[in-house]
């Protein structure tokens, strides 16, 4: 027996590594992992993902941003997917009580999160850019009423 065989898997030739292209994989991959991370959450006591506010209002600053151009569209597309993470985070979270403000700003998120949905049409470049400064003043004000809600909560222990 040689030095080599010894070694488990060093006769083995070795291959690059192929990774998974179709949907139903990745589907099943994800699936996993959140099932994996829900797990692990559960065990630590946790009841879901945290807000991060300090992301969240970065986030919000650089899509209001006054700008004398458009910027560019990858970075348009980029800033509406963090908003749309974001704003999904944010509606998850118990707001308090359902007022007819906290209501119709819920109907907006809907609605933005519809118009930026992946069966969406895709928008024209101006549209886009619209759509995030929406998507950011949306998601402000909801950021503002989790942080109202967590210092209320923080006062009342």
């Amino acid at each position: 027996m040689t030095l080599i065989r010894r070694t488990p898997g060093a006769h083995w030739r070795p291959r690059p590594l192929v990774f998974a292209t179709d949907t139903e994989a990745h589907r099943r991959l994800l699936t996993a992992l959140r099932r994996h991370l829900r797990h692990e959450q559960q065990a630590a006591g946790h009841a879901g993902c945290p807000v991060d506010i300090v992301t969240i209002s970065r986030t919000v600053l650089a899509a209001l941003a006054l700008r004398v151009a458009l910027p560019e569209r990858a970075w348009v597309d980029t800033t509406i997917l963090k908003l749309r993470g974001n704003l999904e985070l944010l509606l998850c979270e118990n707001l308090g009580e359902p007022g007819p403000q906290v209501g119709s700003l819920r109907e907006d998120a809907r609605r933005l999160l519809d118009l930026c949905s992946p069966s969406a049409p895709p928008l024209p470049p101006l549209h886009a850019y619209e759509l995030m400064r929406a998507l950011a003043g949306t998601t402000r004000s909801f950021a503002v009423l989790y942080q109202l809600r967590q210092s209320a909560r923080e006062r009342g222990q």
